[in-house]
């Protein structure tokens, strides 16, 4: 079922309502950082600084934890697309996921985290549990962009029917119209609608650029001028073409599937195994939040 430009153009008026204070995109896949806590909740709790013996707030540290985490996701990233590194990027990733795990230690009700931890998820081809951390994020809280983030693992997932309902939850919550928008776009590129895909994309350079220029947590170098542009890209990237084959090869275009050794796999694999030891011991002392950690598949 494919989506006409004029369905979403009687909502374009309400985009400007919907800016998240610090968004940063990543395809529609965006954490909110104004959720340092939610509306009603206790305030989290403190620590001493050793250096000046001032009080500071475990969010405002969990927020530093999240920082250095995401640096050091690009970063691996980096490391294994571009200079085929595989050992740093495994070195990498381990320092990324221990700062994001360090970040829910000192604020467990920060959905920040379990955000970036889903992407990692993705990046490395496990949607089933990228699907469930970004749930988890939702759970935490719940704005619009959490319901659009779920809606582009659905369609990575190949069940559109519950990305387009997603993504209509996603608006109608307050996401980014970009969000909205960069969805429609895979969705009717996902279903080989390409002039519905490519009106998508005339619409997102338009009008909200940004989505097109910081994918899936990384940076491009140049944004795409046209869609074919965009198609080139993400067929390129472990982080997207595995998920839109079909598509990709209407368009003649070769997918770039992540690449590891039989040894990277099975230290990836190992910290994944430490990264579920040390939430469960988190979320199991605090039930309440109804947070869902399951142990890592085997390669």
């Amino acid at each position: 079922m494919t989506r006409p430009m004029a369905r979403i153009s009687v909502i374009v008026l309400l985009s400007g309502l919907f800016l998240l204070e610090g968004l940063i995109v990543s395809c529609s896949l965006a954490p909110d950082r104004s959720n340092g806590r939610q509306t009603g909740q206790t305030p989290p709790n403190t620590e001493k600084k050793a250096s000046r013996g001032e009080v500071v707030p475990s969010s405002k540290i969990a927020g530093t934890s999240i920082g250095r985490g995401e640096h050091y996701y690009r970063s691996a990233r980096k490391a294994l697309e571009d200079e085929k590194d595989q050992e740093k990027y495994i070195l990498l990733l381990e320092r990324s996921t221990d700062q994001f795990v360090k970040a829910l230690e000192l604020e467990p009700r920060d959905s920040r985290p379990h955000f970036f931890l889903a992407v990692i998820d993705a990046y490395r081809g496990d949607l089933t549990s990228a699907l469930r951390g970004f749930n988890n994020a939702r759970k935490l809280n719940p704005t619009g962009v959490s319901y659009t983030n779920i809606a582009e693992i659905f369609i990575y997932l190949g069940r559109l029917q519950k990305a387009y309902k997603w993504n209509d939850l996603g608006l109608r919550k307050g996401a980014p119209y970009g969000a909205y928008v960069f969805n429609e776009m895979l969705l009717a590129w996902k279903e080989g609608d390409l002039k519905d895909a490519e009106s998508n994309f005339s619409t997102l350079k338009k009008n909200n650029p940004e989505y097109l220029s910081v994918i899936n947590v990384s940076e491009l170098s140049k944004p795409p001028e046209t869609f074919e542009d965009f198609a080139q890209y993400c067929c390129s990237s472990p982080a997207c073409g595995p998920y839109m084959i079909e598509a990709c090869t209407e368009l003649s275009l070769t997918v770039q599937q992540r690449k590891l050794s039989q040894e990277a796999i099975l230290k990836d694999l190992k910290i994944e195994i430490e990264r579920t030891r040390r939430l469960r011991k988190i979320y199991d002392q605090r039930r309440e939040l109804e947070i869902t950690i399951e142990a890592p598949k085997s390669p």
